[in-house]
């Protein structure tokens, strides 16, 4: 039987193959495979060189046709700045504040940064920024409403004789450029320290933000109308309305005590009194007082106003004398009763309002 000669195959890889030519501390120069590697990375060093200055290249090529084209370029000069307020806040401040200038280029202003510093001015609740290309940058501000005044507490050495800060819905203080004719006829708010006073932040003082909800409710009903509430006590308010009455308010609950002020308005008119002082806060037992009716002058009293009526027919000899009599007495007949006034010493509770 014949042996199987065997086939011929490498023992050794290319890898192994290439291992001969590298010896242990000799370098060989000069060889294929070492001129191969140096010209690959070479190349690979150039390509990246190559995509650097490529994008060097369209990095400067940008910021040169930027500069050219928009920040150099005179049609988008800054020539027409739209500016619209509901208040007194004026074009000229308003460009004084945003630090805006016709000429500068429309690129160099940033809207936010606008924004910002117009809202920096405690008086100012929104602002809207609109850059329209190529020259026109619209400006629309919302100015805070003021809605009362706030005035030095009694003992307190104001810098002013006058409330010079005002209050927004919201609490917010702060103090008008212009004063307008519809503002000082507002509420004044009296007995705030003002030196914690910070224009542009909110009070949070219970007291006061009581007098605003009372303010607010007030001025939507329209049935009564408040000139002043001092907050001077804390724990309570007193408010006084277009008739010099005061009327002592809590903290809390202000739409309910302002219902049994109605209630109480409602049974003095009934009775033909009017409110001199109550106090709110109990829900039972309200105490009232009235005012007291002012005595005429003898000087200015007018005389009484004479009902006319029917007049009978007599004879010639007493026609005289009965109409001279009718005329030396006036009617009384159809004249309403005067409600009967209470004495200067009491107390004067509403004993005709029924609690509920």
């Amino acid at each position: 039987m014949k042996r199987k000669r065997p086939s011929n195959q490498r023992l050794t890889s290319d890898r192994d193959r290439r291992k001969k030519y590298f010896v242990d501390g000799v370098v060989k120069r000069g060889t294929n495979e070492t001129w191969l590697a140096f010209c690959r990375w070479t190349w690979r060093l150039v390509k990246v060189c190559v995509l650097l200055a490529l994008l060097g290249g369209i990095g400067w090529g940008s910021t040169v046709g930027w500069k050219k084209f928009f920040w150099q370029n005179p049609d988008y000069a800054l020539t027409d700045i739209t500016f619209a307020t509901d208040g007194t806040l004026t074009r000229d401040q308003a460009r004084a504040v945003a630090k805006v200038k016709p000429g500068a280029n429309i690129y160099s202003y940033k809207t936010w940064q606008i924004r910002d510093a117009l809202l920096a001015l405690p008086q100012v609740e929104t602002v809207e920024v609109v850059r329209y290309l190529p020259n026109r940058i619209e400006v629309t501000v919302k100015e805070r409403k003021p809605t009362a005044w706030l005035a030095a507490a009694p003992g307190e050495k104001a810098t002013a004789p006058k409330p010079t800060h005002l209050l927004d819905a919201s609490g917010i203080v702060f103090q008008p450029r212009v004063i307008l004719n519809e503002v000082k006829s507002l509420p004044v708010i009296a007995g705030v320290q003002t030196e914690d006073l910070d224009p542009g932040k909110k009070i949070h003082k219970a007291e006061v933000l009581a007098a605003l909800d009372l303010l607010r409710r007030t001025r939507e009903a329209g049935s009564l109308k408040v000139t002043a509430v001092d907050v001077s006590k804390g724990c309570f308010i007193v408010a006084t309305d277009q008739k010099r009455a005061q009327i002592t308010f809590g903290l809390d609950d202000i739409a309910g005590q302002l219902d049994r002020l109605g209630a109480v308005r409602n049974e003095a008119t009934l009775i033909g009194q009017e409110i001199a002082t109550i106090n709110l806060i109990p829900v039972r037992n309200i105490p009232v007082t009235f005012m007291q009716p002012e005595p005429p002058d003898s000087d200015d009293a007018s005389e009484p106003s004479v009902i006319p009526r029917a007049i009978p027919v007599k004879s010639k000899t007493g026609a005289d004398s009965s109409s001279s009599k009718d005329k030396a007495k006036p009617a009384r007949k159809n004249e309403p009763a005067k409600p009967k006034e209470s004495p200067k010493g009491e107390s004067g509770l509403l004993k005709h309002f029924r609690t509920a």
